[in-house]
């Protein structure tokens, strides 16, 4: 896609303005012109703190009647200086702020579990370990017994449990 302003250059910056509340308005710009138009003067460089310290700062812009007057006794945050900077300053604020912060996280994520991801393994790799070790104390007691079927089945077992996630229905 070329640029809309020169038509020379392939337009690099894509921005989208809302006009009168529900009109969409898309423009496309090579980076010369939107420099030249003032839109490459934005601050390039910035950390995820200060993007959500920003946002934080935006989404409670007219809501000031709701930050409580509550300090830290621990490190000496305020509400107000959570709010700018994004962040908290020790864990005694979960406590301090709990009845300002939790709404507001229940909000951002929707809940206040955590369902992320578990370690390589799973959360059960420690009840898998047991179960293989077992299989190998029952497989030495087969073979020790020359029941050899049921020894077969056993290393087969054992296989299929110490097989990565995903490789488990692969047969040999």
């Amino acid at each position: 896609m070329d640029c809309e302003n020169c038509g020379q250059r392939p337009a690099k910056v894509h921005m989208t303005e809302i006009v009168n509340d529900n009109e969409k308005r898309e423009r496309h710009l090579c980076e010369e012109c939107a420099d030249k138009e003032g839109l490459l003067a934005v601050k390039q460089n910035f950390s995820i703190s200060e993007l959500l310290a920003g946002l934080a700062a935006s989404h409670m812009a007219g809501k000031a009647g709701d930050v409580p007057d509550v300090k830290c006794p621990s490190c000496g945050i305020t509400f107000a200086e959570f709010q700018s900077a994004g962040r908290l300053g020790c864990a005694e604020d979960y406590d301090v702020f709990g009845e300002h912060i939790v709404p507001r996280l229940e909000r951002f994520h929707d809940s206040m579990q955590h369902v992320g991801k578990s370690p390589r393994g799973g959360a059960n790799s420690q009840e898998r370990a047991s179960y293989v070790l077992s299989l190998r104390s029952q497989l030495r007691e087969a073979v020790a017994e020359e029941a050899y079927e049921r020894a077969a089945k056993l290393r087969d077992e054992i296989k299929k449990a110490e097989a990565p996630r995903g490789e488990e229905s692969g047969g040999s």
